[in-house]
C-alpha cells in the first residue's frame, strides 16, 4: 500500500523536536508500507527562519528515512480562520497533485482536522482517493468554534475514516456528526527502550540539576491552555505553605514570555525556571530526575507526556479532561478540575510528601508500542482502501 500524508504536524529539518508523536508513528508505518510526506511550512515560520539566517532550501530533503516535501503555506494570520483550509489547499496544490500523479498513492493520510484535514479531503475527492483523518484533541476540543467549526464538521463527515487517539475524543467527533462506523480509536505509542525507569541521581547529574530536593516537572507547549500559568500560581501557593521543592518547565510556546514574567513577579525564580525545548530522547532523563510530573491542561486527547512519565516510573498530577482519565490510576495519579489552583497545589503537595511507586504492570496495560500503534493505523488505512474499491 502506498500512503501519502499531508500534515503540518511533522518535524522539519529546522524543527526536529516538533510533533515527535507523528514522527515515531510514521516511522513505524513506513516499515509496513511505502509512505511519503508533504509537510507544509507556514510562511510566518519560514520568514522567522530567514531572519535567523536559516534556510529550508539548504536543509536536507528528508526528515529521518521518509521522503518529505516542505512547500510554503500562505494565509492571513488571525483573519477568518475558516479560510485557512482553502488557503492551504491553494498553497500546496501543485506539489500534492504532482506527487499523486507520480507516486500513485492508494490512500491519503492527514493529521489535524483543520486546515490539514479539510484540504486533504479536497485533494482526495478530486483524485478519487480515500482520506483517513487523525484527530488529536485541541483540533476538535478547542478550535471547533464559529465558522471554523463548520469546516471541521464537514471534514469529519466527508473523510473515509476518522482516527481518534482516545475514547473520549472519539465520542466528541461522533457527537459532532461523524458516522460512528467510520470513527476508530488508535492510541499513540511509546518507545519503552527510551522511556523506562532509571536512577534519579544519575539523571539529575546528566541534566545539571540539584542532587537533592523534591522536583516538579512540566513538559509541554507553554500555552495557557496547557495550564502552565496555573502551575506557576500553584507553585506560589506551595512556597507560601513552606513546602520545599523546585520546579522545571520544559518546552516552548507563545505564552513563554508571560510564564517567565509571572515567575519573576511571583518571586519564584529561585525555585521555578523554564529550560526551553529539549530533544525528545532527552525527556526520559527529565522524567527520571523528577518526583512528580504535572500537566494541568484545560483540554487534551491523551497526552504522551503522561504516558512517558509513568513508563519512567513517575506519578502525575493532571486535570480530569479529555482522555486523561483513561490512563490515570489511583495508585500513581491524582486528577483535579482544570483551573483550580488550590486543588492543583494540594495534589502536588500530597505527591511531594507521599510520592507513590508506579506499578509497571499497570503501565504495560495502559501503554502500547509505536509498532503496535502503527499496525493499528495501517489496518484502518487498508480498510479505507478496501471500502473505496468495493463501492
Amino acid at each position: 500500500m502506498r500512503i501519502l500524508a499531508l500534515t503540518q504536524l511533522y518535524p522539519t529539518p529546522l524543527q526536529q523536536t516538533l510533533a515527535s508523536f507523528n514522527r515515531q508513528q510514521f516511522a513505524e508505518l513506513s516499515r509496513l508500507h511505502e509512505l511519503r510526506i508533504i509537510r507544509p511550512i507556514p510562511w510566518p515560520m519560514a520568514a522567522l527562519h530567514l531572519i535567523r539566517g536559516q534556510s529550508m532550501e539548504k536543509a536536507p530533503a528528508t526528515t529521518g528515512s521518509i521522503a518529505a516535501q516542505y512547500p510554503l503555506y500562505y494565509y492571513l494570520p488571525r483573519v477568518r480562520n475558516d479560510l485557512f483550509g482553502p488557503c492551504l489547499e491553494s498553497s500546496v496544490r501543485k506539489p500534492v497533485e504532482r506527487t499523486i500523479e507520480s507516486f500513485r498513492p492508494d490512500v491519503l493520510l492527514t493529521s489535524w482536522a483543520h486546515p490539514d484535514g479539510w484540504a486533504t479531503m479536497q485533494f482526495g475527492r478530486r483524485a478519487g482517493l480515500p482520506v483517513v483523518l487523525k484527530v488529536l484533541g485541541s483540533d476538535i476540543l478547542v478550535l471547533a468554534t464559529g465558522r471554523r467549526r463548520q469546516r471541521i464538521v464537514e471534514t469529519l463527515c466527508g473523510v473515509e475514516s476518522v482516527i481518534a487517539v482516545s475514547e473520549d475524543l472519539a465520542r466528541h467527533v461522533i457527537r459532532m456528526g461523524a458516522p460512528p462506523s467510520r470513527v476508530h480509536v488508535v492510541p499513540e505509542g511509546l518507545n519503552t527502550e527510551i522511556f523506562s525507569p532509571g536512577d534519579q541521581g544519575v539523571a539529575r547529574s546528566r541534566l545539571g540539576l540539584p542532587a537533592s530536593g523534591k522536583m516538579i516537572l512540566f513538559v509541554g507547549n507553554l500555552l495557557k491552555s496547557k495550564g502552565v500559568v496555573d502551575l506557576v500560581r500553584a507553585c506560589a501557593v506551595l512556597r507560601d505553605r513552606g513546602i520545599q521543592f523546585f520546579c522545571r518547565i520544559v518546552g516552548q510556546g507563545s505564552d513563554a514570555a508571560s510564564v517567565e514574567q509571572m515567575i519573576r513577579t511571583s518571586h519564584l525564580a529561585d525555585s521555578v525556571s523554564c529550560v526551553g525545548a529539549r530533544p525528545h530522547a532527552e525527556l526520559a532523563d527529565w522524567f527520571r530526575a523528577s518526583d512528580v510530573v504535572t500537566l494541568p491542561s484545560y483540554s487534551e486527547g491523551i497526552p504522551n507526556v503522561l504516558r512517558e512519565a509513568i513508563s519512567c516510573g513517575k506519578p502525575f498530577v493532571s486535570t480530569s479532561v479529555g482522555g486523561i482519565p483513561e490512563i490515570a490510576d489511583p495508585s500513581f495519579s491524582r486528577l483535579v478540575p482544570p483551573g483550580s489552583i488550590a486543588e492543583l497545589a494540594e495534589a502536588l503537595a500530597h505527591m511531594l510528601e507521599h510520592t507513590p511507586q508506579v506499578d509497571q504492570s499497570i503501565v504495560r496495560r495502559i501503554n502500547i508500542s509505536w509498532g503496535d500503534s502503527a499496525r493499528l493505523l495501517a489496518g484502518h488505512l487498508e480498510a479505507a482502501v478496501d471500502s473505496r474499491s468495493t463501492r
